[in-house]
């Protein structure tokens, strides 16, 4: 039996009320996918990111991470910590895939917020998708990545185990 891939989730949580609607979020990510992919759920709250220490370890683990989900009320601004916060981890993921889910009750909030703004923006410069709700589907590799590339080159298919395997005579020189 193979063995599952293991999905890397990170939450970032805004108080007791998003993080209950991120505990939703995971639970349904994990039903529907957990035939598939084993997960490693890490949650982190704003107030913990005000700590410099643990908002390193959080960096190192957001540089790593499949999915990184926020879950935060659409009133109020994103606090300075958080954004410097993303700011520290966003370049040092390279070309690694992955998504930010920015879990949003738009319910809540009269006017419209920039919290998806910079989420979205902060996923573009990161090189991550964008999401709002659950993915229908969580593969790894994106077809035309550099990941799905290196993926189809390890793969030796029968046309090209024929063609490294047919024996051809070398071209007679004419003289």
């Amino acid at each position: 039996m193979e063995a599952k891939a293991t999905w890397s989730v990170l939450v970032i949580h805004q108080d007791t009320e998003t993080r209950q609607r991120a505990v939703k979020f995971c639970d349904h990510l994990i039903e529907k996918f957990w035939s598939q992919y084993e997960f490693d759920v890490d949650w982190l709250s704003y107030d913990l990111l005000e700590n410099a220490h643990s908002a390193r370890a959080a960096g190192n683990k957001a540089v790593e991470a499949d999915l990184i989900v926020f879950a935060i009320q659409p009133e109020g601004e994103i606090p300075d910590s958080v954004r410097k916060w993303v700011e520290s981890w966003m370049e040092r993921r390279g070309d690694r895939e992955g998504a930010l889910v920015g879990l949003i009750d738009p319910q809540q909030g009269g006017l419209v917020s920039d919290k998806p703004l910079f989420l979205r923006a902060a996923a573009h410069r990161a090189g991550m998708d964008y999401l709002t709700q659950l993915p229908q589907d969580i593969s790894r590799a994106i077809p035309g990545s550099l990941e799905s590339y290196s993926e189809r080159a390890d793969q030796v298919t029968s046309v090209l185990d024929e063609i490294l395997h047919h024996k051809v005579a070398p071209p007679q020189l004419l003289g």
